[in-house]
């Protein structure tokens, strides 16, 4: 299956009973090859729970263990509208169990919600090894991830864990706005993807690479015009 090219938003689960809010839930059956690329996740929240799935993700994959093949790809996501307690995650991983079964590249994974909830780029479930490869991501968020019950804070501490993301970030993503996810002119994201022969577009149909090189996220940026000579970019 393939899911591109999707702008979600305003998922909100308000229930008393603390059930989650997924933007995207990934939950296939066993053998999948499934492509998530150049979609724009924002305001996804839960009511709040003690239960980690009980709350809001931007995409969530909680497949069978069996499952793999999931090529999550160029997705930006960001999550910047406060949920009042919980767990908030960009990315939540609790299904699968097989080495490998997960590919994440080039994704923006933002989490600037409010005080309230505790936030994550990602919360893995799952251990590192069902992650290869990760790399040329964004993990933006007052903790970088967790994995397999264990926080780690930083990049360093979340390199040191996947083993990988030896040219991952952590760094704002600079959106046109919390709702428009297009990267700005400045942003440090712009060039610093790899190429990924699956993804030749970005969201908006740009073909990739507009510069050196793929941008992280999936908005490939382009100079919005040129005239008399002089480069104009929004």
């Amino acid at each position: 299956g393939t899911v591109t090219g999707n702008r979600i938003s305003n998922v909100h689960n308000l229930s008393a009973g603390g059930t989650g809010a997924f933007g995207m839930q990934l939950g296939a059956t066993p053998t999948t090859n499934i492509l998530i690329a150049n979609n724009f996740i924002w305001d996804i929240r839960a009511n709040g729970s003690a239960t980690v799935t009980s709350n809001g993700h931007g995409i969530t994959i909680n497949g069978a263990a069996t499952a793999g093949g999931y090529k999550i790809y160029h997705n930006s996501v960001n999550m910047s509208v406060t949920q009042a307690s919980g767990t908030t995650t960009a990315m939540f991983v609790s299904g699968p169990t097989v080495a490998g079964s997960v590919d994440v590249r080039n994704n923006i994974f933002a989490n600037t919600s409010g005080a309230g909830s505790t936030r994550y780029a990602v919360y893995s479930v799952a251990a590192a090894t069902v992650y290869n490869p990760i790399n040329y991501n964004d993990y933006f968020a007052t903790n970088v991830g967790s994995i397999a019950g264990t926080v780690h804070p930083t990049l360093a501490a979340w390199q040191a864990a996947t083993g990988q993301d030896a040219n991952s970030v952590d760094v704002d993503p600079l959106f046109q706005s919390p709702t428009d996810l297009h990267l700005q002119s400045t942003s440090t994201l712009i060039n610093a993807g790899t190429t990924i022969a699956a993804v030749t577009n970005d969201f908006d149909g740009t073909t990739r690479p507009f510069g050196a090189a793929y941008d992280i996220g999936a908005d490939e940026w382009i100079p919005s015009a040129v005239i008399s000579g002089r480069l104009l970019t929004d």
